[in-house]
């Protein structure tokens, strides 16, 4: 196991991100396929298949309930893709490295993903930021001479400190707050008169992205409780 990317409390549980089909952690880590394009019988089937580039193009919503294009049964069993059930965390492996989707029914991918099934001690959500906070090392990590890419025996090295189901769900619940609050921006924006206006609204929606990014990873740390997130938010806003 290598040292963990984020500091964690001694009650967290550490694990891997190897799969464990019969753990509560993660169960299976799978990547995806592509159907012979040349074989209509593989597409516009019932099965949503997802490919990088349509997650990357909204990365204000993690979860994916929709595709460009469908295969069929056939599809699937005659390629590597796999159906993978709904709140499947779906890790691009590359082109680019990084991007994270949660997909709300079940679906298949295309070979740039790395699709991660959690059992009944870890939320995908938790997962699914962790991933989005250790970007950077994932990039470091990721191999290839033509371009990058994420292989699974390197993510297996990756140590993750998990904490209990009921301390997961407050966490995620404050980070969601901190995104909406960010957010908040785009409408306003739409709605200022002025370029000095716009200038303000935007300078604020920065500020307020990184504190919910530097607050994001002190919550996935434990280094700050998520009782006390509101009154520290507040007060940095308000500085």
């Amino acid at each position: 196991m290598a040292d963990p990317l984020l500091t964690s409390p001694s009650h967290w549980t550490m694990i891997t991100l190897e799969p464990n089909k019969n753990g509560p952690f993660i169960t299976h880590v799978d990547s995806g396929g592509t159907p012979s394009t040349r074989k209509e019988e593989n597409w516009n089937g019932r099965i949503p298949w997802l490919t990088p580039k349509e997650i990357t193009r909204n990365n204000h919503n993690i979860f994916v309930s929709a595709t460009e294009r469908s295969i069929t049964d056939v599809g699937i069993s005659c390629s590597a893709a796999k159906l993978l059930p709904s709140g499947t965390v779906m890790l691009t492996k590359r082109a680019p490295v990084g991007a994270i989707a949660i997909n709300a029914i079940p679906m298949a991918t295309n070979q740039g993903f790395l699709n991660f099934q959690c059992g009944d001690r870890l939320r995908p959500m938790f997962l699914a930021h962790w991933f989005r906070v250790n970007v950077p090392y994932l990039k470091q990590v990721a191999n290839g001479s033509t371009y990058r890419e994420l292989y699974k025996s390197d993510l297996f090295e990756f140590s993750i400190g998990i904490p209990p189901i009921e301390e997961q769900d407050s966490i995620l619940s404050v980070i969601n707050a901190l995104h909406f609050v960010a957010l908040l921006g785009l409408p306003i924006e739409q709605s200022v008169v002025s370029p000095e206006d716009m200038l303000k609204v935007q300078d604020q929606s920065r500020r307020l992205d990184r504190i919910r990014e530097h607050m994001t990873i002190h919550l996935l740390s434990g280094a700050l409780s998520a009782l006390n997130v509101s009154s520290i938010f507040e007060a940095k806003i308000n500085a």
